[in-house]
């Protein structure tokens, strides 16, 4: 046993012994009882705020892991938390999956900064629009999500509506403006699903808004599943083929349309499937351009055709399309001089076809890689004028070296004198440019006169000849050295409709 005395602890054996402090005493026992307390109640001070701190620490730590720092918006992580939490509780609702269109020329043109001041725009926009108990996330890249809870088909596409108008209007980045606009995908959410099935429906269906034409909304319905996996399927057999070596070169005669002579060929993808038979490039560029085949592609088509093209009498040249698409690759002049330094081609018979499309690129990058095929020597031809984006007055400022009247005009030419006007128009700017015209898609000896009278210099149409394999290329050309060849051969391939095309 012990007794305390101030700040004195005595053993229980002194405790009937009488005792008396001193004043000095009492009054060293009295501080340090006071000096204990505050020491008590600083380490109590310090502990709390050693709490709070931790705490606080805490809950910004939760909130990084489920926030997106560039637009404030919840992250994929936390999307799928509210979404596994709507199922849970077997509420309804729908997921709206959005995607910027074109986001990367923002990024390209005003920098990387705007294009973070664009995505900041666009979340205000959803918060702005959706309901107060709404899930609004960023899961990605320009990819954004909407999370309805209790809400109907019909308040779903409300929301989605708005989305697109608001992203109409023109967004201020500094001292430019850009338009923006985006397509949407809607899920309805049904009880028993997983997360994971419902993002997947979102997507399916984004995916269809953006075929429909971007800047659209579109709801998931079984059949555009299909529609994708028969898609996916596709692609996977292109790649499939372009490692197999299942797309070759077909050959288009091009004609002098005054003496009739042969001076080229326009080298045209083909595609000889083992699962699929054989298909024109119509049924196959678009999806090879969209998931990045195309530069592959091309080029294996580009080497094959300069082997055959390599044993031509040495007036007739060869021209091949590139497509849009391929002008983001800065390296591309360098591929194609370095398939004509291996292949031994002289690069003056060689023209390079880009269409008007590739404006849409990055513009000093496409006229920097044409400049550098033009210095060795390659010609360059604007294909399917007329029907893209480039104006009369770009023309005069594009290094080009011949101009293609797109078939569209060429086809109605006799028809419409709209059209025949406008044949006009383009002929009579490449006589002023000095740049010769070729007419694409000339079908008849009607045409052919009627062309006569605007001076294209060159053409190429059923009229003249079909795309020919090589090996028929290859006798046709041997039959006229020994002075037996007549008029071209008929085509190997059944004809089909002329799509719309952009690249070969």
């Amino acid at each position: 046993m012990f007794v305390a005395l101030g700040s004195q602890v005595l053993p229980a054996a002194f405790e009937n012994v009488p005792f008396q402090a001193s004043d000095s005493e009492l009054t060293v026992a009295f501080l340090l009882n006071i000096a204990i307390i505050l020491f008590g109640w600083r380490r109590s001070k310090d502990l709390r705020e050693a709490l709070q701190a931790y705490e606080r620490a805490e809950q910004l730590a939760r909130k990084n892991a489920n926030t997106d720092p560039t637009t404030g918006l919840a992250n994929r992580r936390e999307l799928m938390r509210a979404l596994s939490e709507t199922i849970e509780w077997k509420k309804s609702g729908a997921l709206l999956l959005l995607d910027l269109d074109h986001f990367k020329r923002v990024n390209d043109l005003h920098g990387h900064l705007a294009g973070d001041h664009l995505l900041k725009h666009v979340a205000d926009i959803l918060v702005d629009v959706s309901p107060e108990r709404a899930c609004c996330a960023r899961i990605g890249g320009d990819e954004f999500a909407i999370l309805l809870e209790d809400s109907t088909a019909g308040e779903a596409e409300t929301v989605a509506r708005s989305v697109l108008e608001r992203l109409a209007l023109p967004v201020h980045l500094g001292s430019a403006q850009a338009f923006v606009s985006a397509s949407i995908g809607l899920a309805e959410i049904r009880k028993y699903q997983r997360e994971e099935d419902i993002l997947h429906e979102s997507d399916v269906a984004l995916y269809a808004a953006k075929r429909a034409g971007r800047n659209c909304h579109a709801w998931f319905d079984p059949e555009l599943e299909r529609e994708l996996t028969d898609r996916v399927q596709f692609e996977e057999d292109i790649r499939r083929g372009v490692e197999r070596g299942e797309f070759i070169p077909f050959f288009q005669p091009l004609i002098d349309l005054e003496t009739r002579e042969l001076v080229g060929f326009e080298a045209l993808a083909r595609w000889r499937s083992a699962s699929r038979g054989f298909l024109e490039a119509e049924r196959f560029i678009d999806v090879a351009e969209k998931t990045g085949l195309v530069g592959p592609l091309t080029m294996s088509v580009f080497e094959q055709a300069l082997v055959e093209a390599r044993s031509w009498p040495a007036h007739l040249k060869l021209a091949i399309n590139i497509s849009p698409v391929q002008f983001r690759d800065a390296s591309l002049a360098a591929q194609i001089m370095k398939i004509l330094t291996e292949g031994g081609f002289p690069a003056n018979r060689l023209e390079v076809e880009i269409t008007e499309g590739s404006l849409l690129e990055d513009r000093d990058q496409v006229i920097a890689t044409i400049r550098s095929l033009k210095n060795v020597g390659v010609s360059i031809s604007l294909d399917d004028f007329g029907t893209g984006y480039a104006s009369l007055s770009q023309v005069n400022t594009l290094p080009i070296d011949r101009i293609k009247i797109d078939k569209s005009f060429i086809s109605t030419i006799v028809k419409s004198e709209q059209t025949a006007a406008i044949v006009n128009t383009i002929t009579s700017l490449g006589h002023t440019l000095n740049v010769p015209i070729t007419a694409e898609g000339i079908e008849s000896e009607h045409v052919r006169n009627e062309l006569g009278k605007y001076g294209c210099s060159e053409g190429q149409g059923w009229l003249f000849g079909r795309p020919l394999s090589a090996d028929t290329v290859r006798t046709f050309l041997e039959m006229r050295e020994r002075g037996e060849g007549g008029s071209l051969p008929e085509a190997e391939e059944p004809p089909q409709p002329k799509l719309r095309r952009s690249g070969w």
